[in-house]
């Protein structure tokens, strides 16, 4: 199972990059859940956490596919080294304004800037594969492998926000958070051969067409997961604290992201004959069904247990979202289309962290898994009218 991957990592600087991204990507699972332990400690509020951790969320929804495109068109390395100095300063302006007790709009404001200025790390090293590698069966076994990546940053992030916030403090988490990404943003930005090269302003990039609706379903489906994702998060948070155990949260996550990461191993090292569609569609399917029994469960054991079996369908599906972009969307406009799928997922955490946490504040943590459950349903309704009505006609990928 682990032979392509090992072919992958012999690839000339593919190691450096494949790292320094998964250490730039790190916030991604610290900053939601170390801004919800911190605000909700510090204010008792639930809900206020969740919405000062989804304004960040939508930030960085809306400024993602304007990083995509400005790195389709002049290179990463400035994005990357801009970027990351200003998630850094807002960050440490929020542990600021949380210790100063500053009015909510000052955490809204601030958060915002952070997760706006937050570089899209996975959409770049994505592209930075396709430059490698070219298109075909490859890059999809690469694909499968930031997918792993990803359940790798999930695995690590949680458990070593909630072992810093319960051991420590949740200001040392969030400085933590802060730190990795500047450091992996800048390592990455320093690897300047495998950076795909800029196509420059007038080389008629934007002529090249985006199946929009095809694009804009893709998206939407990355909306009803991002939803999932978030709310079952800040839930987990407030069922491990109601059951008396608040350090358990960042494991029971780990959890999660481990049976994403195994099922992400397995699907990156077969040679698919079905359709992307047709897996996208399944995978969507699966999520759904075993999120079902969540607002069921009675203890942290059985809460464990029951979301390493909706991770197994995490990582195949985002796979199927990705590989369903490379072959729809032309090589031109890549990193773009990648950044508005993203785009999509991070809208759907920011009303899935809301949402969750005003469910947990008005009926208790248990009920209010029936958030990511009815997201589940919803994004698993959308795949199928994805995969029926918005197929585009032109393929770009062989493999």
């Amino acid at each position: 199972m682990l032979k392509p991957y090992v072919h992958l990592m012999r690839r000339p600087g593919a190691r450096a990059f494949f790292v320094a991204g998964i250490v730039g990507r790190m916030p991604i699972s610290m900053l939601g859940l170390g801004i919800v332990i911190l605000i909700a400690r510090e204010s008792g509020s639930y809900g206020l956490a969740g919405a000062v951790s989804g304004v960040g969320v939508v930030a960085g929804a809306l400024t993602g596919p304007v990083q995509g495109r400005l790195v389709d068109r002049w290179g990463q390395r400035l994005l990357l080294l801009v970027g990351t100095v200003l998630c850094t300063v807002a960050l440490a302006g929020l542990l600021v304004a949380v210790r100063a007790d500053a009015p909510s709009w000052v955490l809204y404001v601030i958060s915002f800037v952070a997760g706006g200025t937050r570089p899209q790390v996975g959409s770049f090293v994505r592209a930075r594969w396709t430059h490698l590698l070219g298109r075909g069966r490859a890059l999809q076994t690469a694909f499968a492998l930031e997918a792993v990546g990803d359940e790798v940053v999930f695995i690590l992030g949680p458990v070593l926000v909630t072992a810093l916030a319960t051991q420590i403090s949740p200001y040392a988490a969030l400085a933590a958070a802060g730190a990795l990404g500047l450091g992996g943003g800048i390592w990455l930005a320093a690897l300047r051969a495998s950076d795909p090269p800029g196509r420059g302003a007038a080389d008629g990039t934007e002529k090249a067409p985006l199946p929009w609706l095809s694009l804009l379903l893709l998206s939407i489906i990355g909306l009803g997961l991002g939803a999932t994702l978030g709310s079952a998060e800040v839930v987990t948070v407030a069922f491990t604290a109601a059951e008396g155990q608040p350090g358990m949260s960042g494991v029971v996550l780990a959890v999660w992201a481990l049976g994403s990461m195994l099922a992400g191993l397995w699907y990156g090292s077969v040679h698919w004959k079905a359709p992307v569609e047709r897996r996208l569609l399944i995978g969507t399917i699966a999520l759904a069904i075993t999120l079902s029994p969540l607002p069921f469960v009675g203890n942290i054991l059985v809460l464990g247990a029951v979301l390493f079996g909706a991770g197994l369908t995490i990582a195949p599906t985002m796979v199927a979202v990705t590989a369903c972009i490379e072959e729809w969307v032309p090589p031109q406009r890549l990193t773009e289309a990648i950044t508005w799928t993203v785009t999509g997922l991070l809208l759907g955490v920011a009303p899935g962290n809301a949402a969750a946490g005003h469910a947990v504040d008005v009926w208790g943590a248990s009920d209010a898994y029936w958030v990511p459950v009815i997201s589940g349903i919803t994004c698993a309704l959308i795949a199928s009218v994805a995969v029926t009505f918005a197929r585009p006609k032109t393929r770009f990928a062989h493999n």
